[in-house]
């Protein structure tokens, strides 16, 4: 039974056997996750074996290959006359496979890596075809080198319009001390990230923000480490969700039982560590839970996007623990691809992306009504108007705070801040430890930072004082 392609699919299939014709063999092909880049490899597989060709297919995860041979199956594809396997597993018999004259990659934006590159070489008289949602490596590096062609598809906003991926809601609720991540290889590390989540304390509960947020839906939460993921799973079940953890360690049938168990609602919040990442299908997940920082913009899209299968109705809530929003923008904000690697487009200011202090809903600038959130009505301060109504009472403490308006000294540490924010932290400083002198938002994060607490004792302050504004 071959799939009824959706029209967008037909016109990336186009645009590629129109690269094809003007001779390109090796074309990246872009395509944002959730948009079936695996049924147009179906299309194109059944095309090719139909014709006799053998086709060769391969990504990094068995997982992966496991639903691509499914939807093969399932699309007409003669797979007697396809080769499906993961990376490693291929690269050890390249001799004793069949040449083939289609080589189709998913989540090609690991092409890149030694055994990629030698089972490509190995074949290198084959037509390839690098799928991919994101283009670009953890380092910002393209792929001209590799590629003689970037066809890209529709992107994120327009099939939100067109109602082929759901919209979202998205909410930053940081709990990370950014400060603390340190990196290796360009990604964070997991002790960088132990400590930036400040391991051993409960402040910033991201059990509250999910009852509060999402309560009752379905979500996949993502971690840094088996170790918290544990920790995370045991918290939501000892609170009535029924939880598991997935990850790589995860022995193949209890991970397929919990696929399964979640799958069919047994489930409720599935926690895991670098897996379901790429090209897994869970339809029913309605909510992702980012408690993982990433530097990389495919790993993150790979994560807010887990949750976007349409349905009737649906409207998806991703919530953001980590900042990486700040780092990556919003999932469906506008990129510029090209084989060099991506640029954002640069946008207006009415673009930026806003966070509301009251709710911690994140949106673009140009969604806000009158200066209020679309959410909850809270008035969004800017800085220019924080500084307006914080002006400081003399002619000292205007040159103090003039020759500290760039860095202020909190813990021996130089903190650089804004003119505005220098007003702020100076007149904190005179509050001691008396965090209920604090009479607004701008008030209490100051005294968050001089006194070194963790990022959630401002969530907790906030409740305690019924402080929600600047």
């Amino acid at each position: 039974m071959s799939y009824s392609l959706r029209n967008y699919q037909k016109e990336l299939i186009r645009n590629i056997i129109n690269s094809m014709k003007k001779g390109h063999k090796k074309i990246m092909v872009q395509s944002p996750p959730r948009s079936g880049k695996t049924v147009v490899m179906a299309h194109i597989a059944k095309s090719a074996t139909d014709q006799g060709k053998q086709v060769l297919f391969f990504s990094h995860r068995k997982e992966i290959n496991e639903q691509v041979a499914e939807t093969f199956i399932r699309g007409g594809v003669n797979i007697s006359q396809v080769v499906i396997g993961t990376v490693g597993s291929l690269v050890r018999k390249l001799e004793s496979l069949p040449p083939p004259d289609l080589i189709l990659v998913d989540e090609a934006h690991h092409i890149k890596a030694k055994q990629y590159q030698t089972i490509l070489k190995f074949f290198d008289k084959a037509i390839q075809l690098f799928f991919t949602g994101t283009p670009i490596r953890l380092d910002g590096a393209g792929f001209h080198d590799l590629a003689d062609d970037l066809v890209v598809g529709k992107s994120i906003q327009w099939l939100q319009k067109h109602g082929n991926i759901a919209e979202f809601d998205y909410y930053s609720v940081n709990l990370l001390d950014m400060a603390k991540l340190k990196k290796r290889s360009g990604e964070f590390t997991n002790g960088s990230v132990d400590a930036a989540l400040d391991f051993n304390t409960e402040y910033g509960d991201y059990l509250d923000h999910y009852e509060r947020l999402a309560k009752g839906k379905q979500a996949i939460v993502y971690t840094h480490s088996v170790e918290y993921a544990e920790r995370v799973a045991k918290r939501f079940s000892e609170h009535g969700y029924k939880s598991a953890v997935v990850s790589g360690k995860t022995p193949r049938n209890e991970r397929e039982g919990a696929m399964r168990a979640f799958r069919e609602g047994r489930l409720m919040i599935m926690v895991n560590v670098n897996l379901f990442t790429e090209g897994i299908d869970l339809p029913g997940v309605d909510v992702c839970i980012m408690l993982r920082p990433t530097a990389s913009l495919s790993l993150y899209l790979q994560f807010a996007m887990r949750a976007l299968n349409p349905r009737e109705g649906k409207r998806a809530i991703l919530i953001d623990h980590v900042g990486n929003h700040l780092r990556h923008g919003l999932p469906n904000d506008d990129r510029e691809w090209t084989l060099d690697g991506t640029k954002k487009k640069k946008k207006e200011s009415e673009k930026s992306p806003v966070t509301c202090e009251r709710c911690f809903a994140t949106f673009w600038r140009e969604r806000l009504k009158d200066g209020h959130c679309p959410y909850c009505g809270n008035e969004v301060v800017k800085k220019k108007e924080i500084e307006e109504l914080e002006r400081p009472q003399s002619n000292v403490e205007l040159q103090k705070i003039n020759q500290d308006m760039e860095f202020i000294n909190i813990r021996g540490e130089s903190v650089e801040v804004t003119r505005a924010e220098a007003i702020v932290f100076h007149r904190v400083e005179r509050y001691g430890k008396q965090y209920k002198r604090c009479k607004n938002l701008a008030e209490l994060k100051a005294f968050r930072i001089i006194h070194g607490y963790a990022p959630g004792w401002l969530w907790h302050k906030q409740k305690e004082l019924n402080i929600w504004r600047n």
